[in-house]
């Protein structure tokens, strides 16, 4: 009798979870816990339409038409292949985004990426962008062609901004003649020496 009220508790528990439970993303995830079989997610896009409906078009619809004008690059848009952001690619968008607030997002922009990326930046000597919180100065949101989210290539991301003559202008052509990166020296968001060097 014992196993038979334990069978119905723990059956009753699992329905409401997973029928009760209006997240797609935690319906799957306790399904897949129990049972084998269970399908794929669809892909993010069509999770989030089907899931959000006219919050998710509208949202999508004002991001293209401020890509077509230029106001926004078209890749932050665009899934490529080269990086991808783990709450994006889990097709968790509710980890940054909420949909109901004006910005659509959990928090403020700026202060977004330190909801999970706490305490990463150390030292003395912060780069510009990182201690006003400006991530997207350098990185993309969802994913990217190149690594580590960047806008460009490694080689390419620091000259996006720096184009002033370096202080060493010889020690870094001969670098750049040897093809090493920027941030095989320096440290892309600050350090405990000046120019951020490692």
């Amino acid at each position: 009798m014992k196993r038979l009220s334990l069978f119905i508790c723990i059956t009753c528990v699992l329905s409401l979870l997973v029928f009760g439970c209006s997240d797609p993303l935690i319906r799957h995830k306790v399904l897949t816990d129990f049972f084998d079989g269970v399908p794929d997610l669809p892909p993010l896009e069509q999770l989030c339409e089907d899931n959000l409906g006219d919050m998710f078009n509208k949202y999508y619809e004002e991001r293209l038409a401020e890509a077509a004008t230029g106001s926004i690059e078209e890749e932050r848009i665009v899934t490529a292949s080269g990086s991808s952001h783990p709450p994006y690619a889990e097709k968790n968008c509710q980890g940054c985004h909420n949909f109901k607030n004006k910005n659509l997002l959990i928090v403020p922009v700026e202060q977004l990426c330190e909801t999970c990326h706490v305490g990463f930046v150390k030292g003395k000597y912060i780069h510009g962008p990182v201690s006003v919180r400006a991530c997207l100065a350098c990185h993309v949101p969802h994913s990217s062609k190149h690594k580590s989210l960047l806008q460009e290539s490694v080689s390419d991301i620091c000259a996006k901004c720096h184009r002033e003559e370096r202080l060493a202008s010889q020690m870094h052509k001969l670098v750049i003649k040897n093809n090493m990166e920027c941030v095989d020296c320096h440290d892309a968001h600050g350090g405990s020496t000046p120019y951020f060097l490692k």
